[in-house]
């Protein structure tokens, strides 16, 4: 009796690794992938809280071909003149460090305790921001802020 149960558990196992092979083959296992390749445009926002008056830039009007919040935000580094710094995270994924100067990276003017967020359409992001699929006609804003 013994050995029968030996060839079912190994014919178990056998069948658990190809199936298991079969599935990551396919790519089950993976993350889904964005369509980030859909043209959009949209409004961008970006306010800098720690600066008082003239604390906003804003371009009513930014065509990207990446439709994500942070695609847009690179979309706009053109008609405002400003420059993004981004790291990766292994975890959380993409991390704003600075726009226009302002934030974490070695040479910005930094705020203690002020980070850059967004939001679309008034809705705080819940993913990174390069995993943010945006539409035709969203508000995507972008603040330095140190409330969350």
């Amino acid at each position: 009796m013994s050995e029968v149960r030996n060839v079912i558990i190994a014919v178990l196992i056998v069948n658990s690794l190809a199936i298991g092979g079969i599935l990551y083959e396919i790519g089950y296992f993976d993350e889904d992938e964005l369509d980030v390749s859909t043209i959009v445009t949209a409004k961008l926002v970006i306010k800098f809280k720690n600066l008082g008056e003239n604390d906003t830039l804003t371009f009513e009007s930014i065509t990207t071909s990446e439709s994500t919040a942070y695609g847009i935000l690179l979309g706009g580094q053109t008609q405002g003149s400003y420059s993004v710094t981004a790291t990766t995270h292994y975890e959380f994924g993409l991390f704003v460090e600075s726009i226009a100067g302002w934030g974490t990276c070695g040479s910005c003017q930094d705020e203690d305790g002020f980070y850059w967020l967004y939001s679309v359409n008034d809705n705080n992001g819940d993913v990174a921001a390069n995993r943010k699929v945006i539409s035709d006609g969203d508000v995507v804003e972008w603040n330095y802020t140190d409330e969350y």
